[in-house]
């Protein structure tokens, strides 16, 4: 059984909204879906991102007037928060004015970054009271670019000391991996150190992998090293493989539902760079276009629902379909794969 009854949840209800600004990223992060794009796994993402026109056309004083309405019985975190599953908010061109423009609005905004973007006058242009920036640090100088990969460790250092010298609310935001777990208590001291207001140590699965180029050929392991070396398309070979076996057993076992939706009980809705709307980041990786596993699935689903054609509140009306979908007793009868593999409880 679900973890609670069906109930609709309507813009008026909706306290804080994810946004994907861009889909453009300068790193290559080994375990990012952009990084298998030119092979048959992913596909066909679009290269766009939002203006600061399309943004307030979207998130109109009136809608952000709505989210920050006073209601007791949330307590969660309002606000919009920028990152998405693709791109990076330093990328984006408009990124200082849209903040500004929900600062003016006094709509709190937290931002996700590699921060090895742009200057460090520009990063000091965030810091405005209500604004906070995470910075994805893994580890020193010697370990960070293991795994994030085409970013600069000093550089993003230079930019946070920046952000955080005028009054910049900063959080370091840290993956373990074998390579740098030794070195946690060396960057909680740095942290400490440059002003970053807090610590947060990030575990999301990203565990061990192999490590290929930008052709696809093996370049190192983070984690676990496999033998023999898969190939990149042998990789993504599995992938298919291991959704099949997924849908293949729940469809047998056909286990009852344990489900926490972060959707309904954040109170969030998901915006993509390219204005689609989706109830959270887990649903929204372009399944109209690209090649991941349930797309097809969550694609007979959506119906209007581009912010930039339509109006916010309609582009929520299929979100009924998604719950209603639970209740199926299969992946392979109709219950959508992400909700089970980001949101289903054991």
């Amino acid at each position: 059984m679900c973890a609670y009854k069906y109930s609709k949840l309507t813009l008026d209800q909706v306290r804080r909204i994810h946004v994907e600004l861009t889909t453009r990223c300068n790193a290559r992060c080994p375990m990012c879906m952009r990084n298998y794009r030119g092979f048959e796994y992913n596909s066909g993402y679009p290269d766009c991102e939002l203006s600061l026109e399309q943004f307030k056309h979207i998130l109109t004083p009136a809608v952000l007037t709505t989210i920050m309405q006073q209601d007791q019985e949330f307590t969660g975190r309002r606000g919009v928060n920028f990152n998405g599953n693709l791109g990076d908010f330093a990328l984006a061109k408009h990124a200082v004015e849209i903040v500004k423009y929900l600062v003016e609005q006094q709509v709190p905004v937290s931002v996700n970054t590699n921060g090895s973007l742009r200057t460090p006058e520009w990063w000091a242009q965030l810091a405005r009271p209500g604004v906070q920036v995470g910075f994805a640090i893994d580890g020193l100088a010697d370990t960070h670019s293991i795994y994030r990969q085409d970013t600069d460790w000093h550089k993003i250092i230079n930019n946070a000391r920046a952000f955080i010298a005028v009054g910049g609310h900063a959080v370091w935001r840290f993956i373990p991996f074998a390579h740098n777990q030794h070195q946690e208590s060396q960057c909680r001291r740095l942290a400490q150190d440059m002003g970053f207001a807090e610590f947060e140590i990030i575990y999301d699965g990203r565990d061990s992998t192999p490590v290929y180029d930008r052709v696809g050929n093996f370049s190192h392991h983070v984690g676990t090293p496999m033998d023999p070396v898969p190939t990149l398309k042998d990789m993504l070979y599995s992938h298919s493989t291991w959704f099949d076996a997924q849908t293949v057993r729940s469809a047998r076992d056909a286990a009852p539902l344990n489900l926490r939706c972060t959707h309904k009980m954040n109170r969030e809705i998901y915006i993509a760079a390219d204005g689609t709307v989706y109830p959270c980041c887990y649903l929204g990786f372009y399944p109209d276009t690209m090649k991941h596993p349930g797309n097809n699935q969550i694609q007979l689903l959506i119906h209007q629902n581009n912010a930039l054609e339509h109006d916010l509140e309609h582009c929520l009306t299929w979100f009924d379909q998604v719950e209603q979908s639970w209740a199926k007793e299969s992946i392979a009868a109709g219950r959508l794969y992400a909700c089970v593999n980001n949101c289903g409880q054991s």
